[in-house]
Parts: structure tokens; sequence; C-alpha cells
């Protein structure tokens, strides 16, 4: 697990974030502000709102992020539905950045975060409503624990919304967003993905392909000359590392062409 903080963690994040965002007022500052900077998964805002809207929680719920990054889609999720978000990471340099952050934009109150293990997570059996986990099963060497963990601490009915990339036919590109080279990355293709939710006891009630999505807004924001501004690539680079542009490149050659594909795997624990 300490490859997977050293990949990630970095000083200064907030400070970084904060001087890339026009007329930031740490005092008024809102979630949306973070959003161009925060959503660090693929398909960034657009998925979390995609995804949001699968669970729609209403303001009573209470929401698990697993491996919650720098909290932004625990940050929407409580903005936009009103709902209690728990979000727990392994890297100590989120949970303070998400924390801080959490504070600034008045939502400390609706959300928390916990430096913990996912595959020993900090909670009671039954806990919550809905969790999500937003492109990290690539990180996660033994997927079943993790499974099996949400599938503990979720309420019966409870649904879960996994995001992850799998292996669709050859070797990927790396350098990845989440990996370097092959030996920090975990990937499972489709049916073992699958198999792996059923084995922990979750109904399977949705995959999605998102591949074409993925592959389609990249092509369309390079033929429309859409680019991060030089704000959002110094916060990308500050939480994400250096290499990011060309690891996100590698990331959609390797969808383009077929080594690779993005799924959402919706799940449910029955009563």
């Amino acid at each position: 697990m300490s490859s997977v903080t050293t990949h990630y963690g970095s000083d200064g994040i907030v400070e970084r974030i904060l001087a890339a965002i026009p007329d930031a007022k740490p005092d008024s500052l809102s979630a949306a502000q973070l959003y161009p900077f925060d959503q660090l998964h693929g398909r960034e805002l657009i998925a979390t709102q995609d995804h949001a809207a699968r669970l729609a929680p209403s303001p009573t719920d209470r929401i698990l992020d697993i491996s919650s990054g720098i909290g932004g889609p625990a940050r929407f999720l409580a903005a936009t539905y009103g709902c209690d978000v728990d979000g727990v990471d392994l890297t100590p340099a989120f949970v303070a950045a998400s924390s801080r952050l959490t504070k600034l934009s008045g939502l400390a109150d609706k959300v928390r975060f916990h430096e913990a293990n996912a595959a020993k997570l900090p909670f009671a059996e039954n806990t919550f409503d809905a969790a999500i986990c937003f492109y990290v099963g690539m990180n996660i060497a033994d997927k079943a624990a993790v499974i099996g963990q949400a599938f503990r601490v979720l309420k019966p009915g409870g649904k879960l919304i996994w995001t992850e990339a799998v292996l669709a036919g050859g070797e990927p590109h790396y350098p990845l967003p989440w990996a370097v080279a092959p030996e920090a990355s975990h990937l499972v293709d489709r049916n073992a993905l699958k198999t792996l939710f059923v084995d922990a006891g979750f109904h399977v009630d949705d995959i999605i392909d998102e591949t074409g999505e993925h592959v389609e807004l990249a092509l369309k924001r390079a033929s429309s000359g859409i680019m991060p501004s030089p704000a959002q690539q110094q916060a990308n680079e500050i939480v994400l590392g250096a290499e990011f542009v060309q690891r996100r490149k590698n990331y959609i050659r390797s969808l383009s062409e077929g080594r690779l594909a993005s799924l959402a795997v919706i799940v449910s624990k029955t009563a």
C-alpha cells in the first residue's frame, strides 16, 4: 500500500488549488469552485454527475466514498443532494487536503474524511445507504477484501457504484494515471470483476461500458481545442504528478485501441 500513497501523495495540494481558482475567497468558497480540480477520475465532473444521479440519494441518506481522493465526489453529493458522506482514503496528504477543502467550502457538517484502509473499513455493519468507488480498483491488489467490506457496511438494499478500467484485449500503454508500470497496476477483465461482486453477495444490477464516452469526450476536447487552463494543469500536476498529461494520453490510447475498457458496475446488497 505504501507504493500507492507514494504515487499519489504530495504536499501543498490545497495551496496550489486555491491559487488556481480565479478570485478565490477561502472564507466564502463554494464546492462548485473546486470541481475543475477535485474530480480525480475518468470523465471527471461529468461522471460524478452521471453516477450521483443513478444513486439519487435523499438528504437523510449516509453515503460512503471508498478511496475518496481529495473529496470532490463526496462534496458534490453533499452539496447537490444534502446527504451525509464519509470518505476513506489511504493517502494522508489526500485526507488532509480533502478535510481542509471541505471546511473551506462550508460542508464540514455534512462530509467527513478518514485515513483508513478500504480492506478494513472502520465502520459497523449496515451503516451506509449507498457507496461509491470511482477509478480506484486498478490500484487494489485484493479487490475481494475491499468489495467484501463494502458489502458489510452497506444496509440491506444499499447500492454501490464502482467504476474501474479493465483489461479488454492486450497490454495497455504505460505509464497510466494510476501506475507507472504493470507491477503497480492490478487490472482484471470484465468477467473477473463481475465475479468478485457476485462472490461477495451482491446482486449485479447493471454493468455499463463507458469506454465510448471516455474516448468521445477526449476527441471532442481535442478537436475543439479545449485544453486544461494553465491553472487547471498546475493543480492537476500537484495532485496527480507532473507526467499526468502523458499518462492520460496513454489511457485514452489504450481505450481507443481496445486494450482497456471503462466499466461502471452497479450492484446492490439484497435484503
